[in-house]
């Protein structure tokens, strides 16, 4: 198979694969949906109560992951639970969650997955960290394997994964995500030594490692860090905290031509963002999705405190961008998570993560007449979601 080359461009790096784009994430057709699979509701002991007002006429399932608790839930369009499941905490005091609930259609079999952050690993202290392992379902949702790092130039067999992200190609070969503690010694003004929290990403196929990336490899990134989300991330002294999150990778797609796009939230950039007026930036967001040349990223707005869906035509080649949509939510504010995602028109997915002035955790909105059709609360504003994602 032809490997990924990367291409290092001014605000981000470009990733450049021979892999089929089954494994990008976006709303569509699929084989079998999970309500024509289920003929009553799973709805697991434990599980949060979920409010819902309004409804919609999608025909897919919107899938809920949770950032403190080990929940995730299936809905239809009008807000009913499909499939859910729960599991108490670990250990007494954990507050351990499963994230990044999605589903895979591979060869027109229907796989699904999500990321357990077992609370077995070291998180570095870092609150957007959570170690652990994916976990791949069947169509029937019975576990199929979990999966963890294969030995590398930076791992070893068995690390744990960042839970942000996981691509899935085939059932045998995926593109991974983690965070790695490291020195490193090419810090602009500090060549004496850094200890930083790195991004690393790395492909595999039937066991091996094909390619991998390691953002400590480009110093340039390290003057895109910003600290609007994350006082510390650009303590390169480590004066104040001996693990500065540098970058926090918290997304990637792949596009129709193979290139993957990644999201860095303290970076404040998605791949090849260029020359953008200040209005057209997004602040610390959250998650992207790509439809043709249209990038669209959940925008948490961290350095003014409101958050927006912002979706950017992109000209990969000539390396612009051009904003063709900006929407905000009066006042809302999400400090971390949240996704959105567009269904089609003006109709767009959103989750508000972590937001702070309200319970709200995802609605679904119609921004041409402003008509808010479904929108769903919890009950307790610590249990905040990880994402909220529609698929067909």
């Amino acid at each position: 198979m032809k490997r990924f080359a990367v291409i290092v461009m001014f605000v981000l790096a470009a990733f450049m694969c021979g892999c089929s784009s089954g494994g990008s994430q976006q709303a569509g057709g699929s084989p079998a949906s999970p309500q024509q699979a289920s003929t009553s509701p799973v709805v697991a002991e434990g599980l949060p109560a979920i409010h819902v007002e309004g409804s919609t006429d999608l025909p897919g399932n919107f899938y809920l992951s949770f950032v403190y608790s080990r929940d995730i839930a299936l809905l239809d369009g009008k807000g009913n639970i499909v499939w859910s499941k729960h599991e108490d905490q670990p250990a007494e005091g954990a507050s351990t969650g499963w994230w990044d609930f999605k589903k895979h259609v591979v060869d027109g079999k229907t796989y699904y997955s999500y990321h357990d952050q077992t609370g077995a690993y070291d998180s570095y202290g870092l609150e957007g960290f959570a170690p652990g392992e994916r976990v791949i379902l069947d169509e029937n949702f019975n576990e199929v394997k979990r999966i963890t790092f294969e030995a590398s130039r930076v791992t070893k067999k068995g690390d744990p994964l960042d839970g942000h992200d996981f691509l899935m190609i085939d059932l045998d070969h995926y593109i991974l995500s983690g965070y790695i503690h490291e020195t490193v010694y090419n810090v602009p003004g500090y060549e004496g030594g850094s200890q930083v929290v790195y991004s690393y990403l790395q492909e595999v196929k039937d066991g091996e490692v094909v390619w991998d990336w390691r953002s400590a490899d480009y110093p340039e990134l390290y003057a895109l860090t910003v600290t609007d989300g994350t006082p510390t991330a650009a303590d390169y002294a480590n004066a104040q905290t001996d693990a500065p999150d540098i970058m926090h990778f918290n997304a990637m797609r792949l596009d129709d031509n193979g290139n993957l796009v990644c999201s860095f939230r303290n970076l404040s950039t998605i791949l090849c963002l260029f020359g953008l007026p200040e209005y057209e930036k997004s602040s610390c967001q959250h998650y992207v999705t790509v439809d043709g040349n249209r990038f669209t990223v959940f925008d948490n707005g961290n350095k003014n405190e409101l958050t927006r869906v912002v979706s950017w035509k992109v000209d990969t080649t000539g390396k612009t961008a051009e904003a063709v949509d900006i929407h905000s939510f009066n006042g809302k504010f999400s400090r971390a998570c949240g996704s959105a995602q567009r269904v089609k028109d003006d109709l767009y997915v959103v989750s508000f993560g972590a937001a702070t002035k309200d319970l709200e955790y995802m609605a679904v909105i119609d921004f041409a007449t402003g008509e808010k059709q479904l929108s769903l609360t919890l009950d307790n504003p610590q249990d905040f979601t990880y994402r909220c994602v529609y698929f067909e």
